[in-house]
């Protein structure tokens, strides 16, 4: 299992799991999927066994090889359908000679196909949240109520 160790600020916590802020470290540094803000932060769900509370600032265990996958079927699933969709159409109607533009009806199943891989995308995260499969775990309280929030 390839691991990697982040720190973190909680957020929030909710029953085994906690809201974090992690800071964009060298190895995301060419991937600019996380980045929401120009602060160069983002937020993840991690699983929080070891009872760490909002405002406390984590060590986080990044697991690499399932970050990958979902990395895979979120991005390369769509991707893959749409490219599937406007090919084969195209292949299909250009072997039945139609003398339309084949663009047109490509271009719509393979969209079609595009926005439908988010149905087993959305399967495949409820798999992921239900077998409580996380990529990411909160293994050490580096600081206690590192924000100074009210207890």
């Amino acid at each position: 299992m390839i691991s990697e160790i982040e720190e973190g600020i909680i957020i929030k916590t909710h029953d085994r799991t906690a809201t974090v802020q992690i800071k964009r470290s060298s190895s995301c540094s060419h991937c600019k999927a996380c980045n929401i803000g120009n602060d160069g932060n983002m937020t993840a769900e991690a699983e929080n066994l070891i009872g760490a509370k909002a405002g406390d600032k984590v060590g986080l265990n990044l697991n690499s090889k399932k970050a990958l996958t979902a990395s895979l079927v979120v991005f390369g699933l769509p991707l893959l359908a749409l490219c599937i969709g406007v090919i084969g159409t195209s292949l299909v109607i250009g072997k039945m000679e139609y003398q339309n533009n084949s663009q047109t009806p490509s271009i719509i199943v393979g969209l079609a196909l595009f926005f439908l891989s988010f149905i087993p995308i959305k399967a495949y995260d409820k798999h992921l949240r239900k077998t409580n499969t996380c990529s990411i775990t909160i293994v050490e309280i580096i600081k206690v109520n590192y924000l100074n929030l009210p207890e």
